[in-house]
Parts: C-alpha cells; sequence; structure tokens
C-alpha cells in the first residue's frame, strides 16, 4: 500500500483504514512517524495523539464532533477510485471542523497511489496510468508546487483564461 504525506516531513500521522493493515510500503523514516489504526478511531488511536489523520469521507465526519487536541497539522482524506470525490462544501466542512488543512488522495483497490493533492491545493498530482477519469480533464500545466505531473481536480479555472486553454490541450 502507498500513502504520501502531502507536506514531508510526516507528523505522528493515524492512519484509519483498514486497507493499509497487512501492507503497508511506507518508506522507513514514515514509518516512525506513521502507525495504521485498521479499526479507525477508537482509544488507541486517541493515546497515539496523531497531529494528523488519514481516513475515509465517512471516517473523518464521524471525527468532527470530536475535539482532538493534538491534530495540528492536517487531515488527509483516503478515497477509492470509485468513490465521490472532494467538493468545497467538504473541504470548508472539515476546515471549520479541523482548523487544519485538507489533502486528498486516491488509492487503488490494489494498494497503488493514484493520485494525491500536494500543499499547493491545485488538483490532484496523477501517479498512475491507471487512474480512470470519467468526468475530469487534466491539467499539464506545472503546479504551482513545481511538479510537472499532470493533474485533475484543477480548481482556478475562472482565474485564468491562460490556464484554462493550457489545460484543455
Amino acid at each position: 500500500m502507498e500513502f504520501i504525506y502531502p507536506v514531508p516531513p510526516a507528523p505522528r500521522t493515524a492512519v484509519l483504514v483498514p486497507w493499509f493493515r497487512d501492507r503497508w510500503n511506507f518508506p522507513i523514516l514514515m514509518k516512525q512517524s506513521i502507525r495504521v489504526f485498521p479499526e479507525g478511531w477508537g482509544m488507541e488511536a486517541a493515546r497515539y495523539q496523531p497531529a494528523a489523520i488519514a481516513g475515509t469521507s465517512r471516517q473523518i465526519c464521524a471525527l468532527m464532533p470530536w475535539r482532538i487536541p493534538s491534530l495540528t497539522h492536517a487531515v488527509i482524506v483516503l478515497a477509492r477510485p470509485q468513490d465521490k470525490r472532494l467538493n468545497d462544501l467538504d473541504r470548508d466542512l472539515f476546515w471549520s471542523s479541523f482548523h487544519v488543512p485538507v489533502f486528498e488522495q486516491i488509492i487503488g483497490n490494489s494498494g497503488e497511489l493514484m493520485a494525491f493533492e500536494c500543499e499547493a491545493h491545485d488538483g490532484l498530482h496523477l501517479e498512475s496510468h491507471h487512474t480512470a477519469l470519467t468526468h475530469e480533464t487534466t491539467c499539464s500545466e506545472p503546479c504551482p508546487c513545481g511538479r510537472k505531473t499532470p493533474r485533475i481536480g484543477v480548481t482556478d479555472w475562472v482565474e485564468s483564461e491562460h490556464r484554462i486553454a493550457a489545460c484543455a490541450r
């Protein structure tokens, strides 16, 4: 299984999805700061005192009423390719609940990282050629973060006619 913390180095991060239970491919340094809780959020995860949490949209929604004092860095929404992507309302809701940046990653059904959102929050960088793009346009213009990989879900279409033309190609 693959997972990228969006703004390295990874702080103490609780990954709440069971997909990472048996197989995980974190680099050795990340293994020291990332812990998988395959049963989701519970007393053990709370005792871990994560600075960041990664889980499905449903799991993150369930955590909104909790006050997690250790959460200081990020919420990372992990989705499968067939799942609904985050929209602006979801992001605003998570921001107002947790007061930390929200990132999104798409993990393939066989565990590969397919797309991830970087610190620029300008779409998801495609990491896999197997990412199904049913209703999304790919933008190949360089990201503000400096990466040159194609992205999906670029949001500031209205701000730049140049970007619209560049990404439509």
